[in-house]
């Protein structure tokens, strides 16, 4: 059986970006995903200056430019009492559907010399002599074995067998349900706008296409109270503030977008290291509400990258690896989490929200650094 040189579990920002980094340089990488694309995904759809900075360091920059991605430059929070904060972003932002984004970055790692097999389900994971096996089940419920000389995980919420849950199970810590739908015929603004309400908050954003992307994030109990479903969630969301209401004027969704999941834990502590890398999601979710989470996976395919390459040519061992992944993984987002953590208490509280976005109003220099605080320190991999 042929030995491979790296193996990466998903196909989402995370594990495609990295797959055509390592690809381009004259590795031999599979890149295996367990869904066929294109297809929706709960998400914010924005991809921030930040995130666009990542694209352009791994050579994927004018992929999704061609995309054609709508632009904002601003955002505004509001509370639902009509309380509201305009925030500058730093620079211009992307909106971009993950039903275009994902496909386009993984037909870029297949252009770039990666095997990519969609439909391919990972259901065991073990290490090897020089290397480690990989059982897959492809679309047609067929086993096959990839073998390499490394693995990198980018599989998201989804557990392996074998391995730690990316998002183990927990009694104590609030549980959430992510919620996303498309909407035609909302006019496209060059703002991302976000409305807080009891239970959790909803955030739109215009997209390619003049379409624009609703994306909430309610708790479990609140998504009960919704109906379960995510048109009446919307809904309810709409009944519980009434300036999203006057945002959806005019509008009406595409109910083949519509796409609920369940459970979204955004206080697990992270998980970098499993024996393999882990990237993105499957390392550790920045709240939704700092609107950054798809910067965070493509930084960390960035810091990653060239360490695989490193290890793969020999001048770097596993445990090197995984120290100097680690400690550029801390250094760049243990400080963008907590703070969103501490924003998501705050501004998931009625009346904490708007004491917030008044006090925003008063000192635009806090809101700003809020706003920077959620960011990494993008500082390039040593």
């Amino acid at each position: 059986m042929i030995m491979r040189d790296l193996t990466i579990i998903g196909a989402g920002l995370a594990g495609s970006s990295i797959a055509a980094v390592l690809a381009r340089q004259g590795w031999d990488v599979v890149l295996l995903e367990r869904q066929k694309l294109p297809h929706h995904k709960v998400c914010g759809e924005f991809l921030s200056p930040e995130a666009q900075g990542s694209l352009q360091a791994m050579g994927l920059y004018s992929t999704v430019a061609a995309l054609q991605p709508s632009e904002m430059t601003q955002a505004r929070l509001f509370s639902r009492s009509g309380v509201h904060l305009r925030i500058p972003l730093p620079g211009t932002a992307w909106g971009i559907s993950r039903f275009a984004l994902d496909a386009a970055l993984v037909q870029a790692a297949e252009h770039s010399g990666a095997a990519v097999y969609l439909g391919a389900t990972a259901t065991a994971l073990q290490p090897i002599t020089m290397g480690h096996e990989v059982t897959v089940r492809d679309a047609h419920g067929e086993l096959r074995v990839v073998r390499s000389r490394a693995v990198i995980l980018a599989c998201g919420r989804h557990p392996l067998p074998g391995l730690r849950p990316a998002m183990p199970k927990s009694s104590t810590r609030q549980q959430y349900v992510g919620v996303k739908c498309h909407y035609d015929g909302l006019p496209c603004t060059p703002e991302v706008r976000l409305y807080l309400f009891d239970g959790g908050y909803v955030g739109l954003s215009s997209i390619e296409g003049g379409r624009t992307n609703v994306c909430m994030l309610v708790t479990q109990t609140a998504f009960k109270r919704g109906g379960s479903g995510v048109a009446s969630m919307i809904a309810r969301a709409v009944q519980l503030n009434p300036t999203f209401s006057q945002a959806l004027i005019g509008g009406h969704a595409l109910p083949e977008s519509e796409v609920a999941v369940a459970p979204v834990d955004t206080e697990r502590v992270p998980i970098l290291w499993d024996g393999y890398a882990r990237i993105g999601d499957a390392a550790a979710m920045i709240p939704p509400l700092c609107g950054d989470g798809m910067a965070m996976a493509l930084r960390a395919a960035e810091l990653c990258a060239p360490l695989a390459h490193d290890f793969l040519r020999g001048t770097r061992s596993l445990a090197s690896w995984q120290d100097a992944y680690c400690s550029l993984w801390h250094h760049e987002f243990d400080r963008p989490l907590q703070t969103g953590r501490n924003l998501q208490f705050l501004l998931s509280t009625p009346i904490l929200g708007a004491a917030l976005l008044g006090l925003g109003n008063l000192l635009p220099a806090l809101s700003r650094r809020m706003v920077h605080a959620t960011r990494g320190s993008m500082q390039s991999p040593a």
